[in-house]
Order: structure tokens, then sequence, then C-alpha cells
């Protein structure tokens, strides 16, 4: 019963992932990314307990107040993703194919080799045919493609500290899907690492803020003065002739 909910969350869970990308806002942009861990810590076969979705609901809470803290001063429109939003849909969609097929491959390999009716095996919901697993799978593929382009190429402080917050949920989607049980400890420490997570990207926005008064990596600022310099060279040669 509660399958197709939970599949409807993975896709949720994607779609925060483009806003943490896309959106020009800087809070929404932080929104979207501390949505993303939140609903992806519900995508889970089995459900995580009680404890476990309060800790991921504490640390989402926690590190995205963090940082929506920081940015208050922010710019209203920041650097985004160069993709766009047909782009960036685009390639979620495709991204979260991927990783469909490829979650139903692994989850067919698993029970060739391991079977399905091994307790507490590694993978064994995959095994067993989860709609659920395979979305996480899905959608860990999904996030760690929107959050590439931030990571592999920052432009922005906040997009790259929102980028790693997304692979974290990524990696929280991955470790749900493959884990033999439900582990409340291990539920605990992805909390903390986002709250930490948040709390950086909070201490990196704040500083960038104080000391250069906008998110831009110096690399960006650098370059778009030498093509502000050149433009500027090239009328006065206009002029000149």
């Amino acid at each position: 019963m509660l399958t197709p909910i939970l599949v409807l969350a993975a896709a949720l869970a994607v779609a925060a992932g483009v806003v943490a990308a896309m959106a020009s806002d800087p809070r929404h942009a932080t929104l979207g990314a501390f949505g993303a861990v939140l609903v992806a810590g519900l995508v889970a076969d089995p459900l995580p307990s009680a404890a476990a979705v309060a800790a991921r609901i504490a640390g989402a809470a926690l590190g995205g107040w963090l940082v929506w803290i920081a940015v208050r001063t922010a710019p209203r429109a920041t650097t985004r993703s160069t993709l766009g939003w047909p782009g960036a849909v685009g390639v979620s969609v495709v991204a979260f194919a991927i990783g469909w097929l490829a979650a139903a491959s692994l989850g067919a390999t698993l029970a060739e080799h391991v079977g399905t009716a091994v307790p507490g095996a590694a993978g064994g919901s995959l095994a067993d045919g989860s709609l659920i697993s395979r979305a996480g799978i899905a959608a860990a593929a999904a996030l760690a493609v929107l959050a590439a382009p931030a990571v592999v190429l920052p432009r922005d402080g906040l997009r790259l500290g929102l980028g790693v917050v997304l692979l974290v949920a990524a990696a929280g989607l991955v470790l749900s899907a493959l884990a033999p049980s439900t582990d409340d400890t291990l539920e605990l420490a992805l909390a903390l690492l986002v709250a930490l997570a948040g709390a950086g990207v909070a201490q990196v926005t704040t500083f960038m803020l104080r000391t250069g008064g906008g998110l831009a990596l110096p690399e960006v600022l650098g370059h778009e003065q030498a093509v502000r310099h050149r433009a500027a060279d090239d009328a006065h040669r206009e002029a000149a002739r």
C-alpha cells in the first residue's frame, strides 16, 4: 500500500534537487537541498523506525535553518546551474531512468547469486524486487547528476555546499537500498552528518558574504573581471579608430 507513496517520495526528492540546483534565490535553493535530504530519508524498504525518521527531520531542519540564517543578507539572485530548468529536469529524468534500470539489473544479479531467502543479506530488498529500493537507487543517481556540476566545476560557494548536501542525500538513498537492515545508530550518524554539512555551508557562506560581499568564487570573479577588461579595451580601440 505504501509502495506508490514512497516511489513518489523518491521522485519528490529529485524534484527538490532540481530546485536546489536551479533556483536563483539562495533561500529557495537551500529549501530544495535540505528538502531533498528530508524526503530521501523516508525512501526505504523496510520503513525506517520512528526514531530514525525523527533524527533525519532534526538533522535536515537544523542544517537547513543554519544555512537559511546565513543567506539572509545574500543577493537575491545567485549563480545557478547552466543547464537551465528544462535541461536540469531532462537530465534528472534520464538519470532516474538509468538508475532504475541499473537497480533492477543489480537486484536480479543479487537474487541469482545470493538468493531472496537469506535473512539480513545486503541488498535483500533489491533481490526481492522492491520497487521502493529501485526508486531509491534511481533517485540517488538523479541527485548525484544534479550535484555534479556544482561540486566538480564550482562557480558559487553556496551551490558548492548545497551540491555536497545533495550527495549526502544520494548516499543515504543508496545505503537504505543496500543495507541489510535498518540501524538507528547509522541513521543518527547520517542526520548528524547533514547537520554538520549545513553548519559548514553556513560558515563558508557567512565568511564569503563578509569578506567579498557575494557568493561567487574567486576564480569566477577573476574570469568575469578579465572579460569586462577585454570588452572595455575593445570598446576603447573601436572609439580610437
